[in-house]
C-alpha cells in the first residue's frame, strides 16, 4: 500500500509541478505588486524625483554677470543705472526710434557660451515691482547655438520674447512657460535665419533680458526684482512616462512570453496580431486625413471635420482660402524641393496664427483652407491679415520672401455645404490675385457678377 502509493504520487509528478507553479506565481505577483506601488510613487512623486530648480535673488544674483542695457549703446539718449543688484533705474528720453533700457542677467558664471539647458522648462517665476507709466514689461530669453550666434554677449543668440502687462507700484508674481515665447522678428529680419532654425529653441539659455515693454514712453521707469525662480525637469514629464510604460511594457512582454510557453499559445498569438492590425488600421486611417509633407489635414481630414462640425448647434462660420503667389515661378526656379519647404513654412505659419478651434488642411497644390467656426466676417479678415502679414515677413531662405493671397467668405450658420462657401470665397480669392495678389478680400456681391 505505501509503495503504491508513493508511486502514484511520483508517477505524474503533479503535486510537485502544481507547488512549482504556485511558487512561480506567487513570486510573479508579488514583483507586479511592486512594480505597481513603484509606478504610482514615480507618477504621483515626479515633480520631486525630477525637477531641479534655480533661485536668483538680490543676494545671490551677485555671482552671476550683470550689465544694465539701453539705446544710449547704439545711438540714443536713454540711461539705466544699478543702485544695487536687481533694481535698475531708467531714464527713457527721446532721439532712438525705439527707445529702451533693461538689465541683462547671464547665467554662465563667466559670462560665456555655456548656458541652462531649459528645454525641459516647466516655468519661470519672477516676483517684481514697477514703478513707472509704462503698460507692459518684456523679457528675453537668449539661446547660444554656434549655428546661428557668433558671441553670447551680442545680439546674435536667438531671442526669445514674451511680454505682459505691468502693474505700477505693485508686487508681481508672473509665471511664463515655453509656449509662452515666441521668436522675436527683429530678430530673425536681422540674421537672415532659415526657417528650419527659426522656431524657439531652449537647449543653452546664456541670459535672460529684462527690458522696458512696446509702448513704453520717454520718463523715468524703475524694476526691481524680488526673485527669479527657474523650474526644470532632468527629463519631460512624457519622456519620464514613457519610461515608465517602457518597464511595463517589459513586464507584460515577459509575462506574455511565461503564458506563451505554459497554454493557450494561439490565442495569445491571434491577440497580438489582432493588436498589432488595430494600431495599423488606426495609423493607416489618420494617415490619410492629414497631407504627409506639411502635417496638418488634407482636403479629405478638412471634410471630414467639417462634417463634424456641422452635426453640431448652428453657428456662425467662415472660410478662408490661402494661395501663395506665382508658387509655379518659385519652384521653377528654386526646385520642387525648395517648394516643398515653403509649402511646410506656410502651413507651420498659418496653424500658428489661427486660433486653437479652427480647422487648418492643405486644400491642393499650393492652395490652403481655414475654417474659423463662430467667426463673422470681421473675425475672419482679421485672421486672414494676421497670416498674410506673418508669411510677407518670413524670411524663406534663398527667396527671400514670399507672398499670398486670401479669399474670405463667411455666414451666419454652418449648414450649407462646404463646397459652395469655398466656391465664393475662391471667387474673393480670385479678384484679390486680380488685384496685384498679397492681399486679403472678403467675397462680396459684385465678385459674383464679375465672375
Amino acid at each position: 500500500m505505501t509503495s503504491r502509493l508513493h508511486t502514484g504520487a511520483d508517477a505524474t509528478g503533479m503535486p510537485h509541478v502544481r507547488g512549482r507553479r504556485w511558487i512561480a506565481n506567487a513570486r510573479f505577483e508579488t514583483l507586479l505588486i511592486a512594480l505597481l506601488l513603484l509606478t504610482i510613487a514615480a507618477i504621483f512623486f515626479q515633480d520631486q524625483l525630477l525637477e531641479r530648480t534655480v533661485r536668483f535673488s538680490p543676494t545671490t544674483s551677485l555671482d552671476y554677470p550683470r550689465r544694465p542695457l539701453a539705446d544710449h549703446d547704439i545711438g540714443g539718449n536713454s540711461t539705466v543705472s544699478e543702485p544695487r543688484p536687481f533694481l535698475w533705474d531708467c531714464q527713457l528720453r527721446e532721439g532712438y526710434a525705439f527707445p529702451y533700457c533693461g538689465y541683462e542677467l547671464a547665467f554662465d558664471r563667466k559670462a560665456g557660451s555655456h548656458g541652462l539647458d531649459l528645454t525641459n522648462l516647466r516655468s519661470i517665476e519672477l516676483a517684481m515691482i514697477y514703478r513707472g507709466s509704462a503698460s507692459s514689461f518684456r523679457v528675453h530669453l537668449k539661446n547660444f547655438d554656434p549655428r546661428y550666434s557668433r558671441n553670447p554677449t551680442d545680439d546674435s543668440p536667438k531671442y526669445m520674447r514674451v511680454e505682459f502687462s505691468t502693474d505700477p507700484g505693485k508686487l508681481q508674481h508672473v509665471t511664463f512657460k515655453t509656449a509662452d515665447f515666441g521668436v522675436a522678428d527683429w530678430w530673425l529680419r536681422k540674421w537672415n535665419v532659415p526657417p528650419q532654425w527659426s522656431h524657439p529653441d531652449f537647449h543653452n539659455i546664456t541670459s535672460m533680458n529684462f527690458e522696458t515693454g512696446s509702448e513704453a514712453k520717454p520718463g523715468r521707469h524703475v524694476f526691481e526684482v524680488r526673485e527669479l525662480v527657474i523650474r526644470r525637469m532632468l527629463i519631460s514629464e512624457t519622456h519620464w512616462l514613457q519610461g515608465i510604460l517602457g518597464v511595463w511594457v517589459v513586464l507584460i512582454g515577459a509575462y506574455l512570453a511565461y503564458r506563451f510557453f505554459t497554454m493557450r499559445r494561439e490565442v495569445e498569438q491571434r491577440r497580438a496580431l489582432h493588436a498589432v492590425a488595430l494600431r495599423q488600421a488606426e495609423q493607416a486611417a489618420d494617415a490619410a486625413r492629414h497631407d504627409s509633407l506639411t502635417r496638418i489635414l488634407n482636403r479629405r481630414g478638412v471634410l471630414e471635420r467639417y462634417d463634424e462640425l456641422r452635426r453640431g448647434e448652428p453657428k456662425p462660420l467662415a472660410v478662408i482660402m490661402i494661395d501663395i503667389d506665382r508658387f509655379k515661378l518659385l519652384n521653377d526656379t528654386y526646385g520642387h524641393n525648395y517648394g516643398d519647404e515653403v509649402l511646410s513654412s506656410v502651413a507651420a505659419l498659418i496653424r500658428r496664427n489661427v486660433r486653437s478651434g479652427d480647422i487648418v488642411g492643405r486644400w491642393g497644390g499650393e492652395e490652403f483652407l481655414v475654417i474659423c467656426p463662430g467667426a463673422d466676417g470681421e473675425v475672419a479678415m482679421r485672421i486672414a491679415e494676421s497670416i498674410r502679414s506673418r508669411i510677407e515677413h518670413f524670411h524663406f531662405g534663398d527667396c527671400e520672401h514670399v507672398t499670398a493671397s486670401f479669399g474670405v467668405h463667411w455666414c451666419q450658420a454652418s449648414g450649407p455645404d462646404l463646397a459652395g462657401l469655398v466656391a465664393l470665397a475662391d471667387l474673393a480669392l480670385y479678384t484679390a490675385k486680380e488685384q496685384g495678389r498679397n492681399r486679403a478680400l472678403q467675397f462680396g456681391p459684385s465678385m459674383a457678377k464679375a465672375a
